[in-house]
């Protein structure tokens, strides 16, 4: 079972036990669904998710056996559709009054794909991993540039940074997760249970726990 089918409640299953449009873990549900289905519109066969490259469209996860129908949440009753598939499912417009369309905007350049909150995330992560790095250098007796300089530094690498991230998140977040473990260690040695040995865990792992969310809520894909 996948990290997002355990954060389904099969309570939910049933439309009855909550108020509003969708359930609590509607979020699990569609991804799930469009996990199943490769990313790919069920009525038209248009892929979007690692798929799509340039291309991509936004997908829904469509009720086959409508709600107002007895239908129920259960993925058996759920299918993935591309954007206009979905509406074309429906004799009404389903972007009007309080509708909310299935899941964040996806922006891609080239193969690269992330929502919104997934490019915040990886310029968090090269920006804090590129601070890091700077500071150990500096600690380690190089002597700093002018101003100017170390401010073009500090930009394109983490602009450079960010579509590393992008393009490899699991990759980057196991690499830094593995360096953390690594610095938490030594400190462990160097420290114990003391001031320093937080202060480093407070650096180091942070861009970790960030990648590691940003990967798990498919901000980043």
């Amino acid at each position: 079972m996948s990290t997002l089918e355990r954060q389904i409640n099969s309570r939910y299953d049933d439309p009855d036990t909550y108020s509003g449009d969708r359930p609590p873990d509607w979020e699990a549900r569609r991804k799930t669904v469009y996990r199943h289905d490769d990313w790919t519109c069920q009525s038209c066969g248009r892929q979007s998710g690692p798929h799509a490259g340039d291309e991509g469209v936004r997908l829904h996860a469509h009720h086959v056996v409508p709600l107002s129908d007895g239908g129920s949440n259960q993925l058996s009753n759920l299918e993935t559709l591309c954007e206009p598939c979905h509406q074309n499912e429906h004799d009404h417009d389903i972007f009007t009054g309080d509708w909310v369309g299935d899941g964040p905007h996806v922006y891609t350049v080239g193969s690269l794909r992330a929502t919104a909150r997934g490019i915040f995330a990886a310029l968090a992560i090269a920006l804090w991993t590129v601070l890091v790095v700077r500071l150990i250098a500096l600690s380690g007796g190089y002597a700093p540039m002018a101003v100017e300089r170390e401010a073009a530094l500090l930009v394109g690498a983490t602009l450079l940074g960010s579509l590393v991230v992008v393009s490899k998140p699991l990759f980057v977040t196991s690499v830094l997760g593995i360096v953390a473990a690594v610095m938490t260690a030594v400190a462990w040695t160097d420290f114990g249970l003391s001031p320093e040995f937080g202060l480093i865990g407070a650096i180091v792992w942070p861009p970790v726990i960030l990648g590691a969310w940003a990967i798990a809520c498919d901000y980043i894909q």
